[in-house]
Order: C-alpha cells, then sequence, then structure tokens
C-alpha cells in the first residue's frame, strides 16, 4: 500500500480527494462494526470436515465467532488484571480486516479453517490488547495517586 511517502499524491488536488477518501472510509466501517451480531454466517460444510492448518483443528462454528463488547479497564491503581478478561472492542482496523475475510469466504478465495484460524487469532490479539490496557491503565492511575 502505497501513500504520500511514495508519492502517489503530489498535487493539492490528489492529497484532497486522498483525504475526502480516507475520511469517508471511518464512518462507513464504525457502520459495519455496529452492525456486526457477534457472528460469521456461513453456507454449510462440505462432506469432509477442513482442517485448520494450526495443530489440525477443525473448523467449527465457535470458531466463527466475533466476541463483542469491551474489556473492563481498572478502576484504580495496583489492581490485579481479571484472569479471564474479555477482548477489547473490535477497532476500525480489525473491522475491515474481519470484513475483508468473510468477503473472500463468501468468494470462495479462502477456506473455512482460514477464515476460523483468523478469527481465533485476531481474537487472541484483542485479549492481548486488553490484558496491556489494564496494566497500562492500573500503572497510570497509580502513578497519579503517588505523584
Amino acid at each position: 500500500m502505497h501513500g504520500w511517502d511514495q508519492s502517489q499524491a503530489r498535487g493539492f488536488e490528489a492529497i484532497c480527494r486522498h483525504t475526502t477518501l480516507a475520511a469517508l472510509a471511518q464512518p462507513r466501517t464504525a457502520a459495519i462494526r455496529g452492525t456486526l451480531d457477534g457472528s460469521i454466517t456461513l453456507p454449510a460444510a462440505g462432506p469432509a470436515p477442513v482442517r485448520a492448518q494450526d495443530g489440525n483443528r477443525d473448523a467449527s462454528d465457535a470458531d466463527l465467532q466475533i466476541p463483542l463488547g469491551d474489556a473492563p479497564t481498572p478502576a484504580a491503581g495496583g489492581q490485579p488484571c481479571p484472569a479471564r478478561i474479555t477482548p477489547i472492542r473490535l477497532s476500525i482496523a480489525e473491522t475491515v480486516r474481519l470484513t475483508t475475510l468473510a468477503r473472500q469466504h463468501a468468494a470462495g478465495l479462502i477456506t473455512r479453517a482460514r477464515l476460523a484460524f483468523a478469527l481465533r487469532w485476531s481474537l487472541r490479539r484483542r485479549l492481548h490488547q486488553a490484558a496491556a490496557r489494564w496494566h497500562h491503565y492500573s500503572a497510570r492511575l497509580l502513578a497519579a495517586r503517588t505523584g
């Protein structure tokens, strides 16, 4: 993907067009994120189950769930992170990525197992971000209280 640093938009009109298109893409993606119901409905699986490439795990319907909502944040500094923290809210970029994957699967470009793998990886990343955010907020609250 190229941008202004690659001299794709040199003139004022080109920069204005690029900025306008980027600004219009944000609300569209936010609307998509707002309409997600937490799952991707796929056509029925074929006769043989498709195996995922990570540990030969079957791509079940549970693997195709997208947890929604937002992870909690600490109320005071120094609180330990919950053992089973929920993932952070879908970002605009993650919504675009998951929408693209769903579109690719619907077009037959990727398998059900690949889609399930990408959704599991997205969940893992969002859980890690939730824990990192918890620790960051906790440290900031602790520093504000002592400082």
